[in-house]
């Protein structure tokens, strides 16, 4: 029997008022955090001005940039001198490496901060952190290759090179384009274990992207790109990991209940 029109009026009312009443403005007051010490830094190979970045967090909808701690005293220790770092006078809580400064490859380093007072209780405070700059073998050569894939279209970057055997080897890919870095947050840098081809040949994978729809990241002939390879630890591959989880949120239909991101700090 076919349904009347009564019966069809009936189904599509219910059908509706089934869909809107899940419309509900939600108002989420969230309470105040107490002020966290955030510290971000990167030693590598090179020989330039390293930074080591001191802010101090805020609450969640504070829609600012993380105010600078100044005043600081920040040293590292390689294991046989130290250094301390100088802030920089144009970006506060920023702190500054000598010009020559580079890092040694098998050393371990320790960064110590005093003269801090994050929860303005009057107490300086004093944080400390230890890391190892792993040994790395050098990639063979890179290609650049014009790819489409579903929600991507652009350049990706492909790396040839040999994975040692010996050890677990964790990885970080970074790229420049005319100078500029393109991966320069937490959200755009790769990471990458070595778990599934330990010892082998990598020939030809994806390491990096170069987004056509992405300002500033578009390739037109003459640009020059360069691709920076670093060899981390698994406690900053896991430290990455959990930040872009953190940042892009994960099925929640499987994943556990949110939570602060580790670090060695």
């Amino acid at each position: 029997m076919k349904p009347n029109i009564f019966s069809r009026f009936i189904l599509f009312a219910a059908l509706f008022g089934g869909v809107s009443s899940c419309t509900e403005v939600i108002d989420i007051e969230l309470e105040n955090s107490y002020a966290r010490l955030i510290v971000f830094g990167e030693i590598s190979t090179d020989t330039t001005k390293h930074t080591i970045r001191l802010t101090r967090s805020a609450d969640y909808f504070y829609n600012k940039p993380g105010e600078g701690v100044s005043g600081a005293i920040v040293r590292i220790y390689d294991g046989v001198s130290e250094i301390q770092l100088v802030e920089n006078e144009l970006e506060h809580g920023s702190y500054l490496t000598d010009e020559d400064y580079y890092g040694v490859p098998g050393r371990s380093y320790s960064l110590t901060i005093q003269n801090v007072d994050i929860n303005k209780d009057g107490a300086m405070e004093t944080y400390s952190a230890t890391s190892f700059l792993p040994l790395m073998a050098a990639p063979d050569s890179i290609q650049l290759n014009y790819a489409r894939y579903p929600f991507f279209q652009g350049h990706e970057i492909l790396l040839f090179a040999r994975d040692p055997s010996e050890t677990q080897d964790y990885y970080a890919f970074k790229v420049l384009k005319n100078g500029f870095q393109q991966t320069d947050s937490l959200s755009e840098i790769l990471v990458q274990s070595d778990l599934l081809f330990n010892g082998n040949y990598t020939n030809g994978v994806s390491v990096q992207y170069l987004d056509d729809d992405k300002p500033g990241e578009k390739v037109f002939p003459g640009d020059t790109i360069i691709f920076e390879m670093y060899g981390i630890t698994a406690d900053y591959y896991n430290f990455i990991i959990q930040a872009q989880t953190a940042l892009f949120g994960s099925n929640p239909l499987f994943s556990g209940p949110p939570a602060n991101v580790t670090t060695n700090l």
